[in-house]
């Protein structure tokens, strides 16, 4: 797969399978989260907990770089993982909505961080010339363990309440917890910038690259906003499907994750992003705008029409990750913190957008009518990439 024997470092491996355990236990809970806390909070309620949690994951993420400095990648690790792991068990235990607001708010910033520290330990075992490979292998990782989680959440939710998928969630993260421990030790730690604060968010937004970099990833992660928090909502209340038949929806919808990324990844080390960015977001874009339209109780048809809108947004996850990650170094590990500080940003935002679109439109549905007009927009930033700037 990979013809430079130094891209092989087992470290990457086990970077991987942290990643996989990562995303698998994100996966069970991404769909659910809204549904849950829905049966203590009201729908709208529910989007601005969500923008809540995610203001503190913005704050979080500016401040990671002096917690690393200090610290280390590996240790802030192992306390972040068992932290997040810890939140679980109370989200799975704990009904009193007075604790769990908290503990949620705690647990969405740690997935954040979390994230974040991955990211940085494969940016220091990967070389440039193979960046869109290393991370296509990485996000198809992360994504086997979404159509897994789907369809193993449809079937849990089937006979048992939520909590048992947090506690499934929890078991799942006190194993990254030991694979942590045992096998991502003694990792190398760069030399980390000691810039200022404003001063690296002056540096990241003043190149043109990383600025764009911004932009196309913050239009993903909003797509992502919206359809995490609001599409499950609206199949299991509008439309009144189960949750079976919803994680066979969701599992349909995810398969583009898995068999894009490596491919396009590779194919983007030879010729750049720009085509397929342009080219990910006229689909992403299409596909959502088709779901206004479609109001049938209709597994197949929602599935269909998922996975195109999938097949966009795997093709725009994998060029952006790799467009940025060409343009920095290992030592600038600032500059991931404000790039994955696009999810939380997203997630402040969106819910506050959903509620002006449910003031000012008569059905829950114009929401897909907003956000494919948004995805437009990103096919225009795709275009101003150019041949140098690859």
């Amino acid at each position: 797969m990979f013809k430079d024997n130094s891209q092989l470092n087992p470290k990457i491996k086990n970077i991987f399978f942290a990643a996989f355990l990562l995303s698998l236990h994100v996966a069970l809970t991404a769909y659910v989260n809204s549904s849950l806390l829905s049966l203590t909070l009201s729908e709208r309620s529910v989007g601005l907990l969500f923008t809540l949690g995610a203001a503190v994951a913005v704050i979080a993420l500016l401040f990671i770089p002096q917690i690393l400095r200090r610290f280390g990648g590996y240790n802030f690790l192992i306390w972040s993982v068992g932290l997040n792991a810890l939140s679980l068990l109370l989200l799975a235990t704990v009904e009193n909505k007075w604790i769990i607001i908290p503990v949620f708010i705690f647990y969405e910033t740690l997935v954040y961080v979390i994230t974040f520290l991955l990211d940085e330990l494969l940016q220091i075992f990967s070389k440039n010339h193979a960046m869109g490979k290393i991370r296509g292998l990485y996000i198809a990782c992360y994504s086997v363990a979404w159509v897994v989680a789907q369809i193993f959440s449809g079937k849990v939710l089937h006979d048992f309440p939520f909590s048992a998928i947090y506690f499934i969630s929890f078991a799942i993260m006190s194993i990254f917890f030991l694979t942590s421990f045992f096998f991502l030790r003694n990792l190398p730690e760069p030399k980390y910038d000691r810039a200022p604060l404003l001063g690296s968010l002056q540096r990241y937004f003043r190149n043109k690259n990383l600025s764009r970099a911004y932009k196309i990833n913050f239009i993903l992660q909003f797509f992502y906003a919206f359809m995490v928090i609001y599409t499950p909502i609206y199949l299991s209340t509008h439309l009144l499907f189960t949750w079976s038949q919803i994680g066979t929806i969701f599992a349909i919808m995810l398969t583009p994750f898995v068999f894009l990324p490596f491919p396009l990844g590779k194919y983007s080390d030879i010729v750049g992003e720009r085509s397929m960015l342009m080219w990910g977001f006229f689909i992403a874009s299409l596909a959502t705008l088709s779901l206004f339209f479609i109001t049938q109780h209709s597994v197949w048809i929602w599935a269909l029409a998922l996975f195109c809108t999938r097949l966009g947004a795997a093709t725009i996850e994998i060029m952006s990750d790799t467009y940025f990650f060409k343009h920095i170094t290992k030592e600038e590990d600032e500059f991931i913190g404000i790039y994955r500080n696009t999810a939380p940003v997203a997630y402040i935002l969106a819910p506050l957008l959903a509620l002006a679109i449910f003031a000012y439109s008569p059905a829950f549905n114009y929401i897909y009518l907003v956000l494919g007009a948004l995805m437009l927009y990103g096919v225009y930033i795709a275009s101003t990439i150019r041949r140098a700037d690859l």
